[in-house]
């Protein structure tokens, strides 16, 4: 027996104890995440930073210790995480690869049973990838094999730029209709009306004479990248189904942060990340494919097969896997997927609800707190704000402010929005120009709080801001 093993029981999720923290900070007499009703409490939340290497032992007054806000780029792993990626490696090297993924095939197999309790379907229904955009473009190559010229995808205004992108090339090489459903002009959501609007017009001709076809696929981003918007991707969902029309739903910074339950966002296809909200392993995707959607279909596949996703019968035929193995390739970083399992379990422990909860309330106290610093400008819209919360300083760039705001002991990103999600950009300088809505800047700081983290630290991240903005 090999002294290395992969474990394949479930991660322990520490149980909260008392915490003791001391030096609180002026922001936790104001408001406290924990008083929100389900909410993870301070002792819960002080075991699993216990359990993440990162921020293990880190209080207020700890030399070096960093407040992560970067949670929709790549959050913190849990400990159990780490350790199932490393034991896995350190199997590979001493057995061997190929035999490590028979050996440790329970492993391998848990991201698509804890995935199938996540997103509540089939195992049968998820393929892992090597990330979340080759899952989408899977996805998105398998449904336009069918399209015709002058066949229309409805997208959001909020879109993602590596989708967009693909619309665009599709435009270029096939002739399909790109067009973006507006967006409610008071919450800044994808507008219901307008889509249903979109799926009731007839095909027509345009002036020039090209054919503008029916809608063949609505695909849109439930939570974009450059703000804390969250799209009503369930109504989406019901539109679509009304209508007889494959839903696409890239959830990248939905799935791990907030309930996605696939019988409710009746989406057809979904695709998610391990390395943002379910704080899983880098270079890792899934993709979640109705199996009555693909029993429908006469053709549904990806663009190219490998011996993975398709049985080679005879010589000159081939039969793709059932469900969602199809979309898979033989090849993929089996360390990060016996992590993403681990990570999507861990996930399920801690309590999706519960954890959404905080995370909305540390975020909304962050909002509240950066909105009433002069020369600060928050850009997020939506009804219901996520995590996610976007902002700039007048006079100072958005990378002069990560910089200063890590040597302060915080950690946050930046978005190019002029690039990251250029249809939003375009659509509020434009109404900039005609109201007093401010607009989007090019460029936003954005921080993105996840249950972890503490009243403190957002106390920490907006003494910095108010310096930053204080010296602007």
């Amino acid at each position: 027996m090999l002294p290395v093993a992969v474990t394949t029981a479930r991660p322990t999720v520490p149980a909260a104890r008392p915490a003791s923290v001391p030096g609180r900070h002026r922001a936790q007499r104001r408001w406290r995440a924990h008083a929100v009703p389900g909410a993870l409490s301070d002792a819960e939340v002080d075991a699993f930073r216990e359990d993440t290497p990162g921020i293990a032992g880190v209080r207020p007054d700890t030399p070096g210790g960093i407040a992560h806000f970067n949670a929709a780029g790549s959050a913190l792993p849990p400990r159990a995480v780490l350790d199932a990626q490393v034991a896995y490696l350190q199997r590979e090297a001493i057995a061997g690869g190929y035999e490590t993924t028979e050996d440790e095939a329970a492993a391998l197999a848990l991201p698509y049973t804890a995935l199938a309790s996540l997103l509540h379907c089939d195992p049968s229904e998820i393929a892992i990838t090597q990330s979340a955009t080759s899952a989408w473009q899977c996805a998105f190559g398998a449904l336009l094999e069918s399209f015709q010229p002058g066949d229309r995808v409805l997208t959001a205004r909020c879109e993602y730029a590596s989708n967009y992108i693909a619309y665009l090339q599709a435009a270029r090489t096939r002739g399909v209709v790109v067009e973006v459903v507006p967006s409610d002009e008071e919450t800044g959501q994808l507008d219901v009306r307008a889509l249903e609007a979109s799926l009731a017009r007839r095909p027509t001709r345009a002036a020039d004479g090209r054919r503008v076809g029916p809608v063949r696929l609505i695909s849109i981003t439930h939570v974009p990248t450059s703000g804390g918007l969250v799209n009503d991707a369930a109504a989406v969902g019901a539109m679509a189904e009304k209508h007889g029309v494959p839903f696409l739903l890239d959830a990248c910074q939905s799935v791990g942060q907030m309930p996605t339950d696939v019988r409710e966002l009746k989406c057809d296809f979904l695709v998610g990340t391990g390395r943002k909200y379910l704080r899983g392993p880098r270079g890792i995707g899934f993709l979640y494919a109705r199996n009555a959607f693909l029993e429908g279909q006469t053709v549904c596949e990806p663009v190219m097969l490998d011996l993975h996703g398709a049985r080679w019968d005879a010589a000159d035929s081939y039969a793709p896997a059932k469900g969602a193995r199809r979309f898979e390739q033989y090849e993929v970083s089996f360390c990060a997927k016996a992590g993403l399992g681990v990570a999507v379990q861990y996930a399920l422990d801690v309590g999706i609800e519960r954890a959404w909860a905080r995370t909305r309330a540390l975020a909304s106290a962050m909002r509240e707190e950066l909105a009433k610093i002069p020369k600060v400008n928050v850009c997020d819209v939506g009804v219901a704000k996520c995590g996610i919360v976007t902002f700039d300083v007048d006079g100072v760039g958005v990378a002069e402010i990560r910089a200063r705001l890590r040597d302060a002991g915080v950690n946050v990103w930046t978005s190019r929005v002029c690039n990251n999600t250029r249809m939003e950009w375009e659509a509020r300088r434009t109404k900039a120009e005609t109201s007093r809505d401010p607009g989007l800047p090019e460029d936003v700081v954005r921080a993105s709080a996840h249950y972890f983290n503490k009243d403190w630290e957002v106390q920490r991240l907006v003494d910095g801001v108010r310096q930053i903005a204080a010296q602007a």
